[in-house]
């Protein structure tokens, strides 16, 4: 999807390199891609896409769009969801020159293994795929990682649920997937941090009244789930997903 110059690996200081800085004597060539988009790249087309700030999700005929936030509507999480099977999404800074999935998925691989897990790597519809399989009290529990290298940023994409096993199970997340546009901004951000993400006006003031009136009831917590699309309910557990270290 992108070419990048071969560089030499150079693990940064946890925290401490910017990514508009990271490796600044290099440069990535940055070829048009069938998605997901960079912004500068976003086809002019009728698609229906939700604005969450740095990206825009697309929410196709038959899938739902969940989102964990909070009061602000500041997002945490976002699910796309059909049938048995769900997409969860996020989008990190990245190195101005290279890639970061191929050291995600050692990362990775290494957490599931050390809980007991076991990782295949397969080559999939979005490239180097890892396909976690950890035990659970139901029985085994299993999750498909891709990774998706843009400039400056980062599409971490966990599929759940049967397209996890099943790369023909659910085409329209994946659909969802190569329609995603992002919007890195031009601001300098640690490597790895997750971008932005933020709930469009009328559904942030819908989530921070359902917050309200949940303590209003004697209720805590400060965080709701706002849903939209065809399938609000997934049909599948949302067991977070392992998430490497910054």
């Amino acid at each position: 999807m992108f070419k990048r110059r071969k560089s030499k690996k150079q693990r940064p200081a946890e925290g401490a390199v910017l990514d508009s800085l990271a490796e600044s004597g290099e440069s990535f060539e940055h070829e048009a891609t069938e998605g997901p988009f960079d912004v500068s790249d976003a086809p002019d087309d009728d698609i229906r896409r939700i604005d969450l700030g740095a990206i825009r999700l697309p929410v196709p005929k038959g899938v739902g769009f969940q989102a964990q936030t909070d009061a602000k509507g500041n997002i945490s999480q976002v699910l796309l969801t059909t049938g048995a099977s769900a997409l969860q999404l996020l989008v990190r800074a990245a190195p101005r020159s290279e890639g970061i999935w191929e050291e995600f998925r050692g990362e990775l691989t290494a957490q599931v293994t050390g809980q007991g897990g076991q990782v295949e790597q397969v080559e999939g519809r979005w490239g180097t795929e890892l396909i976690a399989k950890v035990a659970s009290k139901k029985g085994t529990n299993s999750v498909r990682f891709c990774g998706i290298d843009g400039p400056r940023w980062f599409v971490q994409a966990t599929f759940q649920g049967q397209r996890a096993l099943d790369e023909a199970a659910a085409p329209e997340l994946d659909e969802a997937l190569r329609l995603l546009v992002i919007d890195r901004g031009s601001g300098a951000m640690p490597v790895r941090e997750p971008l932005p993400l933020k709930l469009p006006p009328k559904m942030a003031e819908e989530a921070a009244a359902r917050i309200a009136q949940r303590k209003a009831e004697g209720g805590d917590g400060n965080r709701a789930i706002i849903a939209a699309g065809d399938t609000p309910r997934p049909q599948v557990r949302r067991k977070p997903s392992p998430r490497p270290k910054r």
